[in-house]
Order: C-alpha cells, then structure tokens, then sequence
C-alpha cells in the first residue's frame, strides 16, 4: 500500500512527520532515549543507481556528517513520490524508512535482501547498524557490500560481518555506536550501559552520558 506525495519536499515532510511520532512512542515506552530525536533529521541528497542515473534519496541528516563533501539534493530526477506504508508499519523508524525508499527507488533486489535479513534479527541495534550502514553504501555510491550473502546466515554471522564491515570506516563506526546506544536506550542493563559509554565516549564522564539516557 503507498500513500502518494506531490514533491519531494512533501515526501521529506511526511517521511519526518511519521518518524517524530514513531520516536515520541519510543521514547515515551522506554525503548528509547530522548537524545534519540537529535539523531531523527531528515534530508535529501542524491545517489547513482546501477544504470549510472542519479535520483534524490531521503536519508538521515546524520549521516552526511561523516561522508565527505556530500551535498543535498540538486537536479537529480525523481524517480517516485509514493511512500511504502508497507515498510513503515512492519519495521519503526530508520529500518522502515530505508526499506520504503528503497520500494520507492527501485531497488527490488537490496530491499528483497534487507526484508529478509531484517526478519530473522532480533538482537537490539543490529537492524539500526545495517541500516546505517547501508545508506552510508548508498550516499557514497559504493556497492561493494555483499547484501545477498547476508540472506544465509544467522543473526551471530550477520554481527559479525557487520563488526568487519564498519571497522572500515571509523567514523561511521563512532556515530552508529552513538545512535544505537540512544536509539535502543531502553534495552540495556546497568552493567551494560555503562561498557557501552565506557567503549563508545572514551575518556567522557559517565554521570553526564547516562543522565542524558
């Protein structure tokens, strides 16, 4: 089912609309933290499909901070203004919105591959880190990720690729650290949270970071 938009601001618009309301119940449910809001800004920018054409994709403002001399979105064409409510119902925030715009896009096959690589991941932050991961791929134009090779493998293996996959790139290993530490707030113990700030704000004050939680 897609609800249709007129432009690409309006989907921007409607994209953000449903993700504060998803993040307001998040956070309100303790699944969240309220930082979690600061990481939910939505922007456009332009990536180059397989055929070479380049459209306009709606991704997390986050995520140009740590790719280099990323612009937002100029000429690129607009291959479709429909919103996959199917996505957005089945999976909350980032992972929904990434696989709509991939139904929205076209890109039958990354999306056939997150939706079942999705399905079978229950661990907290795993499906937050391959979303990420996978719209820093797409931003960057890298396709070297091997998505349909994650569809065999358990939900340890997929950690583990994961691990190997963002170690590549440091900064975008810190700031998907940070959001999934806030984003899944509410799933860690004590203990745990405390090894998680101690590994992902090294040399910060613990007190500030878990009062902001």
């Amino acid at each position: 089912m897609y609800e249709p938009c007129n432009e690409l601001m309006p989907l921007v618009e409607v994209y953000q609309r449903w993700l504060n309301d998803q993040t307001r119940l998040a956070v309100r449910y303790g699944f969240s933290a309220r930082k979690t809001h600061g990481w939910h800004t939505l922007t456009t920018t332009g990536i180059m499909l397989a055929d070479g054409q380049r459209v306009s994709m709606v991704v997390p403002a986050c995520l140009l901070s740590v790719l280099p001399a990323v612009e937002q979105a100029g000429d690129e064409n607009v291959v479709s203004v429909l919103v996959d409510m199917n996505s957005l119902r089945t999976y909350p925030q980032l992972p929904g919105l990434l696989l709509s715009e991939c139904v929205r896009l076209r890109l039958d096959g990354l999306c056939y591959c997150l939706e079942r690589v999705f399905s079978r991941l229950t661990a907290p932050g795993l499906r937050e880190s391959l979303t990420l991961l996978c719209w820093y791929g797409l931003i960057n134009d890298r396709q070297d990720c091997n998505w349909q090779g994650l569809v065999t493998l358990n939900e340890q293996e997929v950690a583990a690729w994961l691990g190997c996959q963002l170690a590549r790139y440091p900064l975008l290993h810190r700031m998907v650290d940070e959001y999934v530490f806030f984003a899944c707030a509410g799933f860690w113990s004590d203990n745990l949270q405390e090894k998680v700030v101690r590994s992902t704000f090294p040399g910060h004050c613990l007190c500030g970071i878990l009062a902001a939680v």
